[in-house]
């Protein structure tokens, strides 16, 4: 099924009543489609938002905001929307949340062209998780099938709407919805940390955003750094919080200090395999080439397809001078199927070239080009030319 946003209430000139009931609109119908996901039997998508302004709609004076529709479709209305192939319902309806929390659910049977629920659901706010149940619960009934037994990420109803404010926040940056005030995009997440210090999904969020701020470019670095370190002062022991700031870090050029984040970030958390690649990378920012080489091994205990613990491995075996096993590392690489750059294949080229392997270098260096966009001519062709007159055996390309 297709999820669109909840519809909400409007004053007399076509504007929402309260901003917050717009978020509480799409975040309720996320949460909804999440809760109705059980492959294979269950799939619920959210549609995908566009806006026409700003994410508050700046009291209508540039747009309407991020909420498509004022009033629920009719049944004609809703089997006129084209589907992705597969999609048999449309679910939509309405939205209210203050002190409680009132929805419409209308479920479309698109191709046999009838509404195949119309549900109602009003509780008091604190009973938000039950009403999502009962929502979830109808749905599914009306589709025959049995709900997904999902727990709740909190039981805090009030971390659990911050949080919902967070991801609305996530999808505006994600779909280049200008928000008013970047800097206070983490506030959300936030809110719902201090308010459940175990709600870990919200850490995981925030700490996404922040990286898709600082390596995506979707928002300030500073305000990147400003909500990692917020969150360390909710929780000390957030050790993935010191592992974004080392990314942080690390994409500014400051391998020392991300070094210094990622073995405290250890100190807290000595099974983390991820952390252990994280710092093999910043020992390479620092060319301490040896010292890296067990921190990648130490991440491939655990897990022995990852790709960036391998690229990282051959880099630092290579640097050493141990050829043969910085090859195999990368051609391992390769095979995974999940590291196949311009700059895999030239190392590889680089170090077959030094071993003698001539044949496989200028093959890995074609290779290199050709996933590059780059015409085989110029440096690329004298090179081949000097190492075939300097003795290679195989045939001349």
């Amino acid at each position: 099924m297709l999820v669109f946003p909840f519809t909400v209430p409007l004053d007399p000139s076509g504007q929402m009543l309260d901003q917050a009931q717009g978020v509480y609109a799409r975040s309720l119908a996320r949460a909804l489609a999440e809760r109705l996901t059980q492959p294979p039997h269950l799939a619920a998508n959210l549609a995908t938002l566009t806006a026409d302004g700003p994410l508050d709609g700046e009291e209508g004076r540039r747009g309407h905001g991020w909420v498509v529709a004022s009033q629920p479709w009719t049944v004609e209305e809703a089997c006129q929307i084209g589907l992705p192939e597969g999609t048999e319902y449309v679910l939509h309806g309405s939205a209210e949340l203050t002190d409680r929390v009132r929805l419409r659910i209308l479920l479309v049977d698109s191709p046999q062209r009838k509404l195949a629920l119309d549900h109602v659901v009003l509780r008091p706010r604190n009973e938000l998780f039950s009403a999502l149940e009962e929502a979830a619960l109808e749905v599914a009934r009306a589709v025959g099938e049995a709900p997904p037994a999902v727990a709740w990420p909190t039981r805090d109803v009030e971390a659990y709407l911050a949080y919902l404010r967070g991801r609305d926040m996530t999808a505006a940056h994600e779909n280049g919805v200008r928000v008013p005030d970047p800097k206070r995009s983490f506030d959300p997440y936030l809110e719902a940390a201090r308010r459940d210090p175990l709600f870990a999904d919200a850490q995981e969020r925030l700490l996404a955003m922040a990286l898709d701020f600082a390596l995506g470019g979707q928002g300030p670095v500073e305000a990147a750094r400003e909500g990692c370190e917020k969150l360390l002062g909710i929780d000390p022991a957030a050790y993935k919080a010191h592992a974004a700031l080392a990314e942080i870090d690390l994409v500014e050029g400051d391998a020392i200090t991300a070094e210094q984040r990622l073995r405290h970030a250890l100190s807290l958390r000595p099974d983390w395999s991820p952390g252990f690649e994280r710092l093999g990378t910043a020992l390479l920012g620092q060319e301490r080439y040896r010292e890296a080489i067990p921190c990648f091994e130490k991440a491939l205990e655990e897990r022995h397809d990852d790709a960036d613990a391998l690229q990282g491995l051959g880099t630092a075996l290579f640097e050493c001078g141990q050829l043969e096993e910085a090859v195999r590392a990368w051609q391992e690489v390769l095979e995974l199927g999940a590291g196949a750059s311009a700059h895999l294949h030239e190392s590889l080229a680089r170090a077959l070239a030094q071993l003698g392997r001539r044949d496989e270098a200028r093959a890995h260096r074609a290779m290199a080009r050709k996933i590059a966009g780059k015409p085989r001519f110029g440096l690329y062709l004298l090179r081949e030319a000097w190492e075939w007159l300097c003795g290679g055996t195989g045939p001349r390309h």
